[in-house]
């Protein structure tokens, strides 16, 4: 039994430490990009991996390639959202108390994560795509700086 057990626990740490870091089309799991046109020049993108920095970058190279695409210099992110979600089990280990008659008992919960939790993160930017040269704008990105600079991501 302590064997299965034992092998139940590194399946689950595995499972938890793979890593969604290659950029695509999402997935059946919904890893990787989708992009919806809104207007002729603003488009809705999407990524989701399992850690931050992947899917800001994902975001970001999705929206040049598009930008690229449509025939525009580049692009301002006129929104933008982070989502973070937990996914997995956690374990935990408790004892319990109760009473009957005249004994009664206290009860002890101790939680133990045993692995097998992960995170999934999406990030959202909704875009406008322009031509000339990029505004003096934090919120403006040229998408041909950033595929040259994200695209080994």
């Amino acid at each position: 039994m302590l064997r299965f057990v034992a092998a139940l626990a590194l399946g689950l740490t595995a499972a938890a430490c793979t890593t969604t870091d290659v950029y695509r089309a999402a997935d059946g799991n919904g890893f990787g990009y989708t992009d919806q046109a809104i207007e002729n020049n603003r488009y809705r993108v999407s990524y989701r991996s399992n850690e931050a920095s992947l899917a800001e970058d994902g975001a970001l190279r999705r929206a040049a390639e598009i930008t690229v695409r449509q025939g525009y210099d580049y692009f301002t992110v006129v929104a933008r959202d982070l989502e973070r979600e937990r996914t997995g089990a956690r374990s935990s280990v408790g004892v319990g108390g109760g009473s009957f008659g005249r004994r009664s008992g206290i009860g002890v919960g101790v939680n133990v994560p045993l692995g097998g939790q992960s995170e999934r993160v999406t990030a959202r930017l909704e875009i406008v795509m322009a031509n000339g040269e990029r505004p003096d704008d934090p919120r403006a990105y040229d998408a041909q700086s950033i595929l040259r600079n994200l695209r080994g991501s």
